[in-house]
């Protein structure tokens, strides 16, 4: 409660809490020691009390001083009290901490700014995406190639493969946050999958060994499989990083229950066990690709991870230790073995 020169006439245990202050060092002072400093000498407390006065009430939000110094974003609603003879006696004020409220609206803000920024550079960089790779493609089906020349449009090719990925990768992750990405899960064979994401990645092994099993009986499984080769590729690409020349990478799938299981096993660089649920953030790098400056944003697992959750899956990478390998699974419903 305020008297009607604005001084505190009465002060709850809520308040105390609130800004931090005992009642008997703030009854019968201003109400303006809760203002900034640059609020009081433009008038804010004088201007309020008088609007209030004028109105009935004021309802507004602003930054408020705790005792220690510490600001946060309120909520105050200030009331005049009147006599019988409407005489002003005073005001009612009250005070809500909404400092969260606010770090909510900003974050949405932030993430719709983010989401408009990736749509724009997504058209942007494709645009010129299209005719690089039809250039590409021209000069490697009517060129006459030396050595040289052959592993010069070799490296153009996978750095162009490189991007390409990256920019759906990203363009995806728009689509994620925005709830605009959607699946149409249909019957679908893992071992085609399996096969669409190998062939992604067959010309890029270079002196790494692949190999794939698959049981005698074919897979089938109800998933989208546009999506599910998506993240079949995440984790070869992420396999391939990893595992230097001479070294192996597996590929399995199997059926237990009704569930498909997806393995996919390097012997590779690895990584502290205790980091490997951080990969999954968005735009999170480990250890290992920051030391070897490995391509990538940081976005492939946590894309694999929201398009197998959406599937209603789970995703899961285990660890021995750095330079022990990583095993990367995901379960998949609706799944059975059908004969050949």
């Amino acid at each position: 409660m305020l008297d009607p020169d604005g001084l505190i006439e009465s002060w709850s245990p809520g308040a105390e809490r609130l800004k931090g202050y005992r009642a008997d060092e703030v009854l019968g002072k201003p109400y303006s020691i809760f203002f900034r400093p640059e609020d009081v000498a433009e008038g804010l407390p004088k201007w309020q009390l008088s609007r209030a006065r004028l109105h009935g009430k004021t309802e507004e939000q602003g930054w408020r001083v705790r005792k220690d110094g510490s600001v946060f974003w309120a909520n105050i609603i200030v009331s005049r009290i009147l006599d019988d003879d409407g005489t002003l006696l005073g005001y009612a004020k009250i005070t809500r901490d909404v400092t969260e409220q606010l770090r909510l609206r900003e974050l949405e803000r932030s993430l719709k700014r983010m989401d408009q920024f990736i749509a724009m550079i997504g058209h942007e960089l494709r645009n010129p995406l299209g005719p690089i790779r039809y250039a590409s493609t021209f000069i490697q089906e009517h060129g006459n190639f030396d050595t040289k020349q052959t592993v010069a449009w070799g490296i153009l090719d996978r750095q162009l493969s490189l991007l390409t990925r990256l920019l759906d990768g990203l363009l995806d992750v728009g689509r994620v946050t925005s709830g605009k990405l959607r699946i149409s899960p249909a019957r679908i064979s893992v071992k085609q999958v399996v096969e669409q994401a190998v062939e992604t990645f067959s010309s890029n092994i270079e002196h790494r060994e692949l190999q794939v099993f698959l049981p005698e009986q074919e897979i089938w499984v109800n998933a989208d499989e546009l999506r599910i080769t998506q993240v079949l590729q995440n984790l070869l690409s992420n396999a391939l990083k990893f595992t230097l020349p001479g070294g192996r990478i597996e590929v399995r799938a199997h059926v237990c229950g009704t569930r498909l299981h997806i393995q996919v096993k390097d012997d590779g660089l690895g990584m502290d066990p205790a980091t490997v649920d951080d990969l999954f953030r968005l735009f999170a790098q480990g250890q290992a690709q920051r030391e070897t400056h490995q391509p990538g944003l940081g976005i492939g697992l946590a894309l694999s991870r929201m398009i197998v959750e959406m599937h209603g899956g789970t995703i899961t990478g285990t660890s021995s230790g750095r330079g022990l390998g990583s095993v990367f699974r995901f379960e998949l419903p609706g799944a059975e073995l059908k004969s050949i």
